[in-house]
């Protein structure tokens, strides 16, 4: 049997560089930064896996691509990747500023929580806009065979050597649940150094739930890199 791993988790030890300041992708960024020790190191990590499903659930119409969680001892920042900043901000700063207000009630954190808002201008070299926009299309019946397709040539002209996308489960609502991959290029999952971009969502259908997988090959990983 082939051992599975996560593919963002087996590069885990490359994703330093906004700890290191060094720059980097988007999507490579580590996700938390921050220490902690004993107890209070569970709690919260727990308490970023609920801001980041939080978040996910608010603000993806967005285009949210990523969710970077920074801690110091008096002090919360949560940087926003997004590829529509407008939405987030809304007119006069209303629509942050009450999501700001629903962050600190919900997860008590301070009032002096820090959100800042990065657009991402490219949402055709990101997996995770990506498998969200295909989840959203599928809910509303459009054939996955036309979306899988249509995606890969918007990602194909948008400079990215090798993609892949894997849909999985009641697929035109059939009794039997399938697996279909569309790719192009190549995919190195076994280089550690190859810059891979990995997204998995999860769409609720009528039928059933769907899995959708979307991998991007960006190339080789940026030389200044700090081990």
């Amino acid at each position: 049997m082939g051992q599975k791993i996560s593919v963002n988790l087996f590069r885990a030890k490359k994703r330093m560089s906004n700890v290191q300041a060094n720059s980097s992708d988007v999507s490579s960024l580590q996700k938390s930064v921050w220490f902690a020790t004993g107890s209070s190191y569970s709690k919260l990590l727990h308490q970023d896996l609920e801001i980041r499903k939080f978040l996910e659930k608010e603000i993806t119409s967005a285009g949210l691509v990523n969710v970077i969680i920074k801690r110091a001892v008096r002090r919360v920042e949560i940087i926003l990747y997004v590829t529509k900043p407008g939405i987030v901000i809304g007119r006069g700063g209303s629509t942050i500023n009450a999501l700001k207000d629903r962050l600190v009630k919900k997860f008590n954190l301070k009032k002096d929580l820090s959100i800042n808002i990065e657009e991402f201008k490219d949402p055709n070299r990101s997996a995770q806009v990506i498998a969200n926009e295909i989840s959203f299309a599928l809910k509303k019946g459009l054939p996955y065979r036309r979306l899988a397709k249509s995606y890969l040539e918007k990602i194909r002209y948008s400079g990215i050597p090798g993609a892949k996308i894997v849909v999985k489960g009641r697929l035109n609502k059939a009794d039997i649940a399938r697996k279909e991959e569309f790719s192009y290029g190549s995919i190195p999952r076994h280089t550690i150094d190859a810059s891979l971009d990995y997204a998995l969502v999860h769409c609720r259908t009528t039928a059933g739930i769907l899995g959708i997988k979307v991998l991007l090959y960006k190339g080789d990983k940026i030389k200044n890199y700090q081990y």
